[in-house]
């Protein structure tokens, strides 16, 4: 396990200074412990700690460990957030840009970035070992690149920010075009790919390694050749050559057990046969100990159980906000195989909820009752159990997502599947027991393809981005999952709340809004349109 990143991110983020985060925190807040820049970054040791606090950004509860992995991007037409009358959140489609959800996982974003920034500014003038001093900076640009990838993502048009913030009156940054800041995301990660380890210095699954960088530089490609920036087939080219130096690294493979991929995130297990979990948002502790990362994943985002009178020890407690829709369903039972069910299905739809501490199953009618099962705080393995916090993981980059972005990029470039499409999407079908494909014109193989990645990703804070990216989101939410919720012989109607989720959404949505907050401390900024 790679704890040092971990249990030293929190000391390292707060020691570094205030303007490490966006100008609004530097206004209001003094920092009582303060490592100045000038006198820092002297040697090795101080440049990893430094790093530390760059890496810190994804394991803070408003990016990965609840906002960016739940709440922001759980909005989609396979899932719903399981709760009557709920106003003015971003995860119904009824937020403002004075949403502190927004705020916060925006500040937090920038705060990495300027992390960044200082590290990349202060590491040439540290003595050091050069291939060290390659190293990090690699990991530093990488991580950079990301953080605004993650912004351009959600947001859409983001200011980009390459240089520290070191003058507190200067905040006026504007915003640049998605495509823009995606072309610098795509050239800073080139730039890093031979630069990070490619190597086993270190085994983590939080680690940014040399297949990292090839696997998200393809998910970025693929963002930038759909909507709204429709750079195509070049894009597309660039996709399917970056997956494919995953691919062709031979260092991952398909976990035939698709559950013990999830289990081993929720028992911080490393699995060093298959590798299929390439990149994750690593958390630890139980908020007993002096240091921890813990999350909130399993805990809003898993299976409800709310009555265990032995919690500590038991289960796990869990709100069960999140539950699955008839369309993920019927997207397992289009794949179904005689009797025999999708083996994601009961992964993904948990067919049992707990009463009072006891396991009780799912009626084969409750379909939008069942939650998220890819975390599961019964799997957990570090005792007690905080009742809100957990160590469970969250996957940023699974090999099947590689397979899957192969399969894409080539249909796309060759505008029909080649043998390699096939050869990708099949192998993670028969994982999970679903009859292969062939035959397909480009149109078939496209919506296929879509479908696949619903199966096989959802509830992984993917399906939303790749709805916006396809210039499905509003029809997918607010037509499709409209119509899915007013069918109340499926949806029973204790649940019909979803409805009101699904008919707020509109075109605005697919982006975010700028915060209130930032858009007054930076005069540069407007808005982003229909907000």
């Amino acid at each position: 396990m790679y704890t040092k990143y971990r249990i030293k991110s929190i000391l390292i983020a707060a020691a570094m200074t205030s303007v490490l985060s966006s100008c609004s925190n530097f206004l209001e807040t003094e920092p009582s412990d303060f490592v100045a820049p000038e006198t820092y970054y002297k040697n090795a040791e101080e440049v990893y700690n430094a790093l530390t606090g760059v890496y810190s950004t994804i394991h803070q509860e408003t990016v990965y460990g609840n906002n960016y992995s739940c709440l922001i991007s759980g909005v989609d037409d396979l899932s719903y957030y399981d709760r009557n009358n709920i106003s003015g959140e971003v995860y119904v489609n009824d937020h403002t840009p004075g949403n502190t959800i927004l705020l916060d996982t925006w500040t937090a974003l920038y705060a990495g970035i300027n992390n960044a920034n200082l590290l990349l500014e202060k590491i040439d003038g540290a003595t050091m070992d050069e291939s060290l001093r390659t190293r990090y900076k690699g990991e530093a640009r990488f991580l950079r690149a990301y953080y605004h990838f993650l912004l351009a993502q959600a947001w859409g048009d983001v200011p980009m920010k390459t240089e520290s913030q070191k003058d507190v009156t200067k905040v006026n940054t504007p915003k640049s075009t998605q495509a823009e800041v995606l072309d610098f995301v795509i050239n800073e990660m080139e730039a890093c790919v031979d630069m990070v380890d490619n190597t086993v210095y270190n085994p983590s699954v939080s680690h940014v390694k040399k297949t990292v960088v090839e696997g998200v530089l393809a998910r970025v490609c693929l963002t930038r050749a759909g909507y709204p920036s429709n750079g195509g087939k070049p894009y597309y080219e660039k996709a399917l050559r970056w997956a494919n130096e995953v691919k062709n690294s031979g260092k991952h493979d398909l976990n035939p057990d698709v559950y013990a991929l999830f289990k081993n995130m929720a028992s911080d297990k490393v699995d060093t046969k298959y590798n299929e979990s390439i990149w994750e948002a690593e958390f630890l502790g139980n908020r007993t100990e002096g240091h921890y990362s813990a999350g909130r994943i399993g805990n809003v985002n898993g299976i409800l159980n709310n009555a265990d009178p032995n919690i500590a020890n038991g289960d796990g407690y869990g709100y069960g906000f999140f539950s699955s829709t008839t369309i993920l369903w019927d997207l397992y039972l289009k794949t179904q195989n005689g009797t025999t069910p999708d083996a994601r299905r009961d992964l993904s739809m948990a067919p049992y909820t707990y009463n009072k501490g006891v396991k009780t199953n799912w009626a084969a009618t409750n379909i939008v009752q069942r939650n998220c099962g890819k975390f599961r705080r019964e799997w957990e393995t570090l005792f007690p159990k905080d009742k809100n916090r957990t160590p469970e993981n969250f996957p940023l980059l699974r090999y099947a997502d590689v397979l899957l972005m192969i399969a894409e990029a080539d249909n796309e470039v060759n505008q029909g599947p080649t043998v390699l499409a096939y050869e990708c999407i099949n192998k993670v079908r028969a994982r999970a027991g679903v009859l292969p494909l062939s035959g397909l014109s480009y149109d078939q193989f496209k919506q296929e393809l879509k479908d696949e990645r619903g199966r096989e990703l959802c509830f992984e804070g993917l399906r939303k981005y790749d709805l916006v990216r396809w210039g499905d989101y509003v029809t997918a939410v607010h037509d499709n999952l409209g119509a899915a919720v007013a069918n109340t012989s499926r949806w029973q109607t204790a649940k019909g709340f979803a409805a009101l989720y699904a008919k707020r959404t509109e075109k605005r949505h697919e982006f975010l809004p700028i915060p209130t907050k930032e858009l007054g401390l930076n005069k540069a900024l407007v808005q982003n349109p229909l907000w």
